[in-house]
């Protein structure tokens, strides 16, 4: 469904609004791009803040802010160095002129930062793209587009369109951890499908189609003095007994979009919400304005569930009929097939998340099957395409149900499943999801 959703740092790098893309057909990628979040087209927009063109200053997106390296350029000629991918430009008087940072683009000595390197691939919806390194600055360009319709998908470590396999093993390599379940009657759950988390609220599709807004808060309820949301006892990392949290339900929105319970999962930010189904639908907070951002091609059915990578700004979405995720392509409006998982002990899918390492601002796109005994991570490799990265196996009480999966509240996932709404992470998925510190 979602990812991570900037609440530690409001400065992190790359976050984007959902709606707009990046990667443009053969032009390059402005860093500065925010796109209109109503547009199901391709989209540019300026800067979302001032340049900032002094030192010490910093503007969201094209970042530039005093590297902090005392006296850089003082032993180098005027032009463009890279240090840890932010572009430095030196002066003629041996001064900082200009320092950008390339994320998650590329810095290239006496260039600056750059879309793409010569020989790589690029998977753009259905599209697959080639970098024409000869074209100044260098950009992706149009190889050929996969059907999606017979199953092909683009391979990016080939540059071919394939017919897509399941990718990845059955294999576990890390675990995570129940820290909640709050069952209807019992809590202030009221019941419900679907679900998505920004900050300490959660969003849950209701059993009327209306949008129930919950705070979850956690307590100190060890008396240690600390608030330890991945204390348990079971968690080697951080052993002890589980805190606890309360629930409190704030208010319902009304229905919007085209929602279908368990199968219109949502996605959350501050000041909007999208909801899936046989659209792509966006809700404003503030007024109750409502927008089509796009629709599902016959071939994928409906939005079950819903990504978005907001590094990239790219839309991801699923279908309970099959184990694969869809990847959008905002230039022109069109869906392709990104990957395929195995089966993870479920009948099928039904919960999908997509959240950025807030340390390495890698988005990881996170798959499940309808019960919670495992959650895959997948990553878009530059050079080899998607991998799986792990296979993380749920640590307690299998089977429990996932009707929907969003990420959020206390860095972790949030399952439905009907008459619950539960709490899991921590464990070996907290390395990727925490932030630092």
């Amino acid at each position: 469904m979602s990812r991570y959703h900037c609440i530690v740092a409001a400065a992190l790098i790359g976050c984007g609004t959902p709606g707009s893309e990046r990667d443009t057909v053969g032009s390059s990628v402005s860093l500065t791009s925010i796109g209109d979040p109503t547009a199901g087209g391709d989209s540019s927009g300026g800067s979302e803040a001032g340049s900032g063109d002094a030192a010490g200053e910093s503007s969201v997106g094209n970042t530039k802010y005093d590297v902090g390296i005392g006296g850089f350029c003082d032993s180098r000629a005027a032009g463009i160095y890279c240090s840890d991918n932010v572009a430095m430009e030196c002066g003629d008087a041996g001064d900082l002129v200009d320092s950008v940072d390339c994320d998650p683009d590329l810095c290239i000595e006496g260039t600056g930062c750059v879309v793409c390197l010569a020989g790589q691939f690029h998977c753009q919806g259905a599209k697959v793209m080639s970098c024409n390194a000869a074209a100044n600055p260098p950009a992706w360009q149009l190889v050929e587009v996969c059907d999606p319709g017979a199953g092909e998908g683009c391979d990016q470590g080939s540059g071919m369109c394939e017919v897509l396999q399941p990718l990845g093993t059955q294999n576990p390599t890390g675990q995570y951890f129940q820290f909640a379940d709050f069952h209807t009657g019992s809590s202030a759950f009221m019941g419900g499908y679907d679900v998505d988390s920004y900050d300490d609220k959660i969003y849950v599709l209701g059993l009327n189609n209306q949008i129930d807004v919950y705070q979850v808060v956690l307590l100190d309820t060890d008396g240690d003095g600390k608030l330890e949301p991945n204390q348990h006892p079971d968690n080697p990392d951080t052993a002890g007994p589980i805190e606890g949290r309360t629930l409190t339900h704030l208010m319902s929105l009304p229905a919007f979009g085209t929602p279908s319970p368990s199968s219109s999962e949502l996605q959350a930010l501050d000041d909007r919400l999208f909801i899936g189904g046989s659209a792509l639908t966006q809700y404003m907070l503030a007024n109750g304005m409502t927008s089509v951002v796009t629709s599902p091609p016959g071939w994928a059915g409906t939005f079950a569930e819903l990504g978005y990578d907001d590094v990239h700004g790219v839309w991801y979405a699923s279908n309970e009929g099959n184990r694969r995720v869809f990847q959008f392509d905002a230039t022109d409006g069109t869906w392709g097939i990104a990957f395929l998982y195995p089966t993870l002990a479920g009948d099928h899918m039904d919960g999908m998340e997509v959240v950025t390492d807030p340390e390495t601002n890698i988005p990881y796109v996170y798959v499940s099957d309808m019960t919670s005994d495992f959650i895959g991570q997948y990553r878009l490799d530059p050079t080899a395409g998607w991998v799986q990265e792990n296979l993380f196996s749920y640590a307690g009480t299998s089977g429990s149900l996932v009707e929907g999966m969003g990420f959020g509240a206390l860095h972790h996932f949030w399952a439905t499943g009907g008459d619950s709404l539960y709490e899991v992470g921590g464990g070996d998925l907290s390395e990727y999801t925490d932030p630092p510190g």
